[in-house]
């Protein structure tokens, strides 16, 4: 590939070495990566797609909306435990916790630990 006076390249010009991306080929990455990804999906993909459906047809209310009224109303009737909620919860991946460690740290020492240390720096003192 040329380079001009400022050891740039130049424009236009396809690189010595490689394959030149064109429209046809990006179509024919994308498509293997589409496949691959199909492949590829997991559970709660899956789940989560098919809950944002509609319930029935001519409902207003997506699968996802139904179960969660159906699941609030049998567990006003004393049938369903809110652990039903939280194993769809866990499917889903919502119960994930995020934990911002930037910031002042905090470390948890037992009294028994800290008196240990006095000893011990005691004896240090005293050598």
């Amino acid at each position: 590939m040329a380079r001009d006076e400022k050891g740039r390249f130049v424009k236009g010009e396809p690189p010595e070495v490689g394959t030149q991306i064109n429209g046809g080929l990006a179509r024919e990455y994308q498509a293997r990566s589409a496949a691959v990804k199909r492949e590829k999906q997991t559970i709660a993909e899956v789940l989560k797609r098919q809950l944002q459906e509609k319930a029935a047809d001519g409902s207003k209310m997506t699968k996802l909306e139904f179960l969660i009224a159906k699941a609030l109303q049998n567990h006003s009737k004393g049938t369903l435990s809110l652990k039903d909620l939280t194993y769809l919860q866990k499917l889903l991946g919502e119960d994930v916790i995020n934990i911002n460690t930037n910031g002042p740290q905090m470390i948890v020492v037992s009294a028994a630990s800290i008196q240990s240390a006095k000893k011990w720096a005691k004896k240090k003192g005293e050598e």
